[in-house]
């Protein structure tokens, strides 16, 4: 576990102090840092451009179904908003299907990648009693070192990959600036030398996102498409 705002070091700022996100490539990935007071998941609608105090959101856990309604049943895991507890799909990890092996909170000004499905549960009560936000995912890296993972092996194929990373101490989202496989954005997390690594649902459509730049303007990183529309959750960074 490690403290939010201590974690969000050199934080770049516009004129007037508003802090806005960094961000800096490296081994052919992109690395946001948001200089966040708080984080929640947004389900059902997606955080607007106009929303100035957002300063990052980005697809979380995985959807279940290709539903034109929103329900939180339909989000895999379960999951907390806003201090609200809400029972998803099931999300077991099999051979033939990616599921939930860990999970992420942040409540009471602190964030923890939790790595276990039962003690992920578990943390995800307390951040409900804590008033904050927390989801099931698939990890990546734990402590440094690749863990059991359905997606390297079922679904190594190009495309667009990110996570929600622990790196140098800092809380963080990485993506990869092009396409490569799975199992080449594994090994060049390793490189980077990131210590926590939980994957954030991808794909066409789902990997629409933005961030604040320099600038306080909002930067689409992945465009909106029609499919878009079936997303349902996102990780969302405050100022």
């Amino acid at each position: 576990m490690a403290a939010a705002l201590q974690a969000c070091s050199s934080v770049v700022a516009l004129p007037d102090g508003t802090p806005v996100v960094e961000s800096r490539t490296e081994l052919g990935l992109r690395i946001y840092y948001p200089p966040f007071s708080s984080i929640d998941l947004r389900c059902g609608t997606m955080p607007s451009t106009s929303e100035q105090d957002v300063l990052f959101c980005a697809e979380a856990a995985f959807t279940e179904a290709l539903l034109d309604d929103f329900s939180h049943s339909n989000i895999d895991g379960n999951h907390v908003c806003s201090g609200v507890w809400y029972e998803g799909a099931p999300c077991p990890e099999t051979a033939t299907k990616v599921g939930c092996t860990g999970g992420f909170v942040w409540y009471g000004g602190r964030w923890e990648f939790v790595y276990g499905l039962d003690k992920a549960e578990e943390a995800l009560l307390r951040a409900a009693d804590g008033g904050g936000m927390g989801f099931l995912q698939e990890f990546v890296l734990h402590e440094g070192a690749r863990v059991p993972n359905t997606r390297a092996e079922a679904h190594d194929k190009l495309h667009y990959y990110r996570v929600l990373a622990e790196f140098g101490g800092r809380l963080c989202v990485i993506d990869g600036t092009a396409t490569m496989l799975f199992t080449e954005f594994i090994s060049r997390l390793c490189e980077l030398g990131v210590s926590e690594a939980l994957y954030l649902d991808m794909g066409s459509g789902w990997n629409h996102s933005w961030y604040r730049d320099p600038s306080g303007r909002a930067h689409i990183i992945h465009p909106w498409i029609p499919k878009s529309r079936y997303c349902t959750n996102w990780i969302t960074f405050y100022k």
